[in-house]
């Protein structure tokens, strides 16, 4: 949820500040094996929830919580639950860690899961926060050329930074250094969105070792992973989620980008562009961009 919206429930519901204070300041542990799929917008998130969500041991359904940003959790709606079941999950939650679990619970007994799959994009930028309270969770880390990232969101009507190359760029090199900050964990999976999408099926059985689930084939078959409620969106930028994973959305930006906007991408987040592998000498790959430009 984005900060204003936040900052408008609250304005709203006052009365509910403190509450939310009290709940996202908690001292219990969850020890169950939740995993969670995040990484910047535009990143590939979205089918890696659709794909884990695919195994009959994992739940995966609706859209993302957000429940670690800044939102009024009294405010708190998901698909499956009415306000009064929420509330009552709340009222038997002492914070908000408890919520989770007993929330993700619910959701695993009503689809037969075991376990749940939280996909919400800007978590990345709580993973001290989640690394800390859930210990025995798996992270699933998306990584894609920030470049493409744009392309992509440019025309996404919910990604707010996506109106702009230099707002994006800012987000994408920040959501980016949030995971790079928390070093080599054990518990976190860095996946790059154009490795998947090479090579489905080899990428896929690594996550689910990772995991410690079996792979089923049927994860990486559109039949299979399609059905989620987000694939029944008419809105062009979920239509690709119904269709075979393939490379077609790779390398977007060398077309779809002007000199001007590579340059000022490069010039906020070259860096981590460079770190990630994506760029591995800047003068080329503006050079490249020029000759497929003409």
């Amino acid at each position: 949820m984005p900060l204003i919206t936040a900052i408008r429930s609250f304005l709203k519901h006052p009365q509910a500040i403190p509450k939310n204070i009290f709940m996202r300041l908690p001292k219990t542990i969850s020890h169950e094996p939740h995993i969670f799929v995040f990484g910047a917008p535009r990143s590939g998130t979205t089918l890696m929830k659709l794909i884990l969500g695919a195994h009959p041991n994992l739940s995966s359904f609706g859209y993302e919580t957000g429940l670690f940003m800044y939102r009024d959790i009294y405010g708190f709606t998901y698909e499956g639950f009415t306000p009064t079941d929420i509330a009552y999950l709340i009222e038997q939650s002492p914070d908000i860690v408890q919520f989770y679990d007993k929330f993700t619970q619910q959701i695993t007994q009503q689809t037969g899961g075991q376990r749940f799959i939280e996909k919400t994009p800007q978590h990345v930028l709580r993973l001290k926060f989640l690394l800390k309270h859930f210990p025995n969770a798996k992270f699933i880390n998306m990584f894609r050329d920030g470049r493409d990232g744009y392309c992509s969101a440019r025309h996404h009507q919910n990604v707010p930074q996506g109106k702009s190359i230099v707002r994006y760029a800012s987000y994408w090199k920040k959501c980016v250094n949030a995971r790079l900050n928390q070093g080599e964990n054990d518990n976190i999976f860095d996946v790059k969105y154009e490795d998947l999408t090479n090579n489905p099926e080899q990428v896929v059985r690594q996550i689910m070792n990772f995991i410690g689930e079996e792979y089923d084939a049927r994860q990486i078959e559109p039949q299979y992973y399609s059905q989620n409620t987000i694939t029944q969106d008419t809105r062009q930028e979920f239509r690709k989620l119904s269709k075979s994973i393939d490379q077609l959305s790779q390398g977007r930006w060398k077309k779809e980008l002007t000199e001007s906007e590579v340059k000022q991408f490069h010039e906020i987040a070259g860096r981590e562009l460079e770190i990630l592998g994506y760029i591995k000498d800047k003068f080329k790959v503006d050079k490249a961009h020029l000759l497929s430009s003409n």
